[in-house]
């Protein structure tokens, strides 16, 4: 059975924050009170409480230390403590991963290796716990796919060992590069490197989740009130809608432009799929006075009307947009994930009206692959074929 987990992060996502709203989803503590045993740690006790923020009910996950001193662990000495764990061997290799990118994103940011950054608040003990948690009921829940919200920037400063420092981190834009985001969005540091990390080892997409019949809701506290606004992270498990074919209704917003360098189209593009956009399309055309030109084309949701058309006034010379309704027939689908010898790649799943299945990878997961020179595009597209069989 394909299932699917959604991330709304209408507060942001921090490590407990990941583990609340697993926990309320699952119900599974008991579980998770067993697996942490495997952990090679002491020194602390987990509390997962009902609570509300802002008038919303939900659990509050709590990791109590004994001592606050710990030492500043760098990632040979997590990855040998994890593997040393008798956790279940997805949630321990998902929190290897986890680790592995922190480390990667630190090291850019500082300007070093890896296996020389020195955590402090991410190698804590609290934060071992966090992520262990995270990806134990992750893989408990064991989604095909996850998807995940845009993200709210915050705003002001946050600070670190190293002292203040801007809001969102530099740690967590390097490893959510990529994701769209509401800068400016919230008081204070709203999405944690710890919560990156969990979404990037969660292999989420921000991509519009397919249509889905929802199955069960969690709902995590986190540890501080946010004027205006509950903090929580909810966590929405669902499975794909099901038949042949189904309808929908969107927009079809379109604008003539003549008058603007090509080279802006890309960032065009990249803020109008950020807004909200199914679709961009750029046509060639003939303008009047036989100027060479272009058609803007973008489909959106009409709740997505006024973010998209924001996009597109920002960046183009467009002054005017027209848009009509249009229905669409389309065929059911699905993603999910499946192991290669290259690595993890995400297949989109069509059902066609005779009952077959066509698979297509995932673009991104395969450009990934071929860009770090593991294979050819022709070589994953064979790999993919023969696993999605098998």
């Amino acid at each position: 059975m394909s299932l699917i987990l959604y991330f709304d992060c209408f507060s942001g996502i921090a490590g407990d924050m990941t583990c609340a709203a697993l926990l309320s989803l699952t119900g599974a503590e008991k579980e998770l009170r067993r697996a942490l045993r495997g952990l090679k740690i002491g020194g602390y006790r987990i509390l997962a409480d009902n609570a509300a923020s802002a008038g919303m009910a939900g659990i509050r996950f709590s990791v109590k230390l004994s001592s606050r001193k710990a030492p500043a662990r760098n990632l040979p000495g997590i990855v040998s403590l994890l593997k040393r764990s008798s956790l279940p061997e997805k949630a321990r290799s998902r929190a290897i991963g986890c680790f592995d990118l922190l480390a990667s994103a630190e090291g850019k940011v500082h300007g070093t290796k890896k296996e020389k950054v020195h955590f402090h608040e991410v190698g804590a003990v609290d934060a071992i716990v966090d992520i262990a948690a995270a990806c134990f009921l992750f893989d408990l829940v064991g989604p095909t796919a996850a998807y995940c919200s845009v993200l709210p920037g915050g705003s002001g400063e946050a600070w670190s060992s190293h002292g203040k420092l801007p809001v969102p981190g530099p740690a967590t834009l390097a490893l959510l590069t990529g994701a769209p985001w509401r800068f400016g969005e919230g008081d204070g540091e709203l999405v944690t490197p710890t919560g990156a990390a969990l979404l990037r080892a969660f292999e989420v997409s921000f991509d519009r989740p397919p249509e889905m019949t929802v199955r069960g809701v969690g709902v995590g506290l986190g540890h501080r009130e946010i004027p205006g606004r509950p903090n929580i992270l909810r966590v929405v498990e669902g499975e794909p809608s099901t038949g042949s074919k189904g309808r929908d209704r969107v927009l079809e917003v379109e604008a003539n432009i003549d008058d603007m360098n090509p080279q802006r189209f890309e960032l065009l593009m990249d803020r109008s799929f950020a807004a909200g956009a199914l679709d961009v399309a750029i046509l060639p055309a003939t303008m009047k006075k036989n100027r060479p030109g272009w058609v803007l084309r973008i489909l959106c949701h009409e709740e997505r009307l006024e973010l998209v058309s924001a996009a597109v006034f920002s960046i183009s010379t467009a002054i005017g947009l027209r848009y009509h309704v249009c229905d669409r027939l389309k065929l059911a689908r699905s993603v999910r994930t499946i192991d290669t010898r290259f690595g993890r790649i995400r297949v989109k799943e069509a059902v066609l009206p005779d009952g077959s299945v066509r698979p297509v990878p995932e673009y991104d997961d395969v450009k990934r692959i071929v860009r770090a020179g593991k294979a050819t595009f022709d070589e994953v597209a064979r790999e993919v074929e023969a696993e999605w069989r098998r």
